[in-house]
């Protein structure tokens, strides 16, 4: 792994967001302060180029791993044919959840070497021993969440509450199927922010403000004198 320190010129941020906390708002603006790219559904294109495969179908595993079915998993053979010989068609996934998340991996670490915001796709935690990179979390109260989907998007109150439940329960899976744990735990995270509570705009000066902070800072000693530890 790298050595890219948060504040240089390759700054690494991951982002993990509950519905309607604003993941996508508050990566894009930070990525664009910051001066990086943003990574979201990019990553499945990237994924899909690395396994030699549509794009189409690498989404439609992603959707498998969050939904809790396991049709690709239990359906599928893989290029061995180990899962009861049966032989892939054209077009047919053939790649089994190993091969899937080490691909994942492999593109998350080549696009941290270049400096990155990436939100989602267990970053969290495939960076989570690089040097200088800031995990965030944004969440927030069920109720206030659906009620800035609605607000933020224009969606019914219905139709939110769907989203929110369906949303959520599809990460919280994709999580805990491929890193065996919860995606809310504030153990994964240097920061986490409610941004039901914190303005959007504000939470992306935060985050940007740490990055460029935490580069700056020389040492503990620079500001805190020993009897204030």
């Amino acid at each position: 792994m790298g050595s890219t320190e948060i504040g240089a010129a390759n700054p690494v941020v991951t982002i993990s967001a509950a519905y309607g906390a604003g993941g996508g708002f508050v990566g894009r603006r930070v990525a664009e302060q910051l001066g990086v790219g943003f990574l979201d559904r990019a990553i499945t294109a990237a994924v899909a180029e690395e396994l030699e495969e549509r794009p189409q179908d690498v989404e439609a595993y992603e959707d498998d791993l969050g939904s809790g079915v396991g049709y690709f998993l239990s359906h599928f053979a893989t290029v061995s044919g180990a899962w009861g010989g049966v032989v892939p068609t054209e077009g047919d996934w053939y790649h089994d959840e190993r091969s899937y998340k080490a691909h994942v991996a492999d593109v998350l670490e080549k696009r941290a070497e270049q400096g990155a915001v990436i939100l989602g796709r267990g970053a969290q935690v495939v960076l989570r021993d690089r040097r200088g990179a800031l995990h965030v979390r944004l969440d927030g109260p069920v109720e206030r969440r659906v009620a800035q989907a609605v607000e933020i998007a224009g969606l019914e109150q219905t139709e939110a509450r769907r989203a929110q439940h369906r949303t959520d329960a599809a990460r919280h899976r994709y999580f805990q199927r491929l890193y065996h744990g919860d995606v809310a735990d504030p153990r994964h995270y240097h920061l986490v922010i409610d941004a039901t509570s914190v303005p959007l705009t504000t939470c992306v000066d935060v985050i940007v403000s740490v990055v460029r902070g935490r580069g700056e800072l020389r040492s503990l000693g620079d500001l805190v004198a020993a009897d204030e530890i």
